[in-house]
């Protein structure tokens, strides 16, 4: 029996473990990360998004987090999902659909009416189904070319031009 729940302080090193194996082949896999800037991100006082896990017999075996957003254009707000992952034994079972649903339900019940997201092949199938999809230019910054950045605000516009990073900063870490 599946079951999707908020996700609780208690599921930390299980959620850790996802993450891990989430990361394996991307620049941040060998990244050290904290288990409490994970905790205060999702269980402080501030949390950043909602978290949501799968349960199946006792084991965790999946995740999800949204966070409530607002379409300026449409004049709405939706959900942005992320981080949906399911362990590998587990795919192909429904439950990256479970997830979506229980997301969905609860997004709408904070006053969203449209789910934004995006992702590999595995939730690329769910929304292609049942989403509609764009073509657009995500992209980030991050690292040394984020703090760069941050560095220039206040300056002269022509002076904030001469000065941008080159995006190659972006793959090395920023300072404190």
């Amino acid at each position: 029996m599946l079951s999707i729940r908020s996700a609780n302080e208690n599921d930390t090193e299980e959620i850790e473990r996802m993450v891990a194996d989430f990361v394996k082949g991307h620049p941040a896999e060998f990244h050290a990360r904290s288990s409490s800037v994970l905790r205060s991100a999702y269980f402080g006082d501030h949390p950043v998004a909602h978290l949501l896990v799968a349960e199946r017999g006792g084991e965790i075996v999946g995740m999800a987090q949204w966070r409530l957003i607002h379409d300026m254009f449409w004049g709405i707000f939706g959900a942005e999902a992320g981080w949906l992952y399911v362990k590998p034994n587990y795919r192909g079972s429904g439950i990256v659909a479970a997830l979506v649903a229980r997301l969905c339900a609860q997004a709408s019940e904070a006053g969203a009416r449209f789910l934004q997201g995006g992702g590999g092949e595995g939730p690329a199938k769910l929304y292609e189904r049942v989403a509609i999809g764009h073509s657009d230019r995500t992209c980030h910054l991050s690292g040394k070319a984020f703090q760069s950045f941050a560095n220039l605000d206040g300056l002269p516009l022509r002076e904030i031009v001469r000065r941008l990073p080159p995006k190659e900063l972006g793959l090395q870490p920023a300072g404190r």
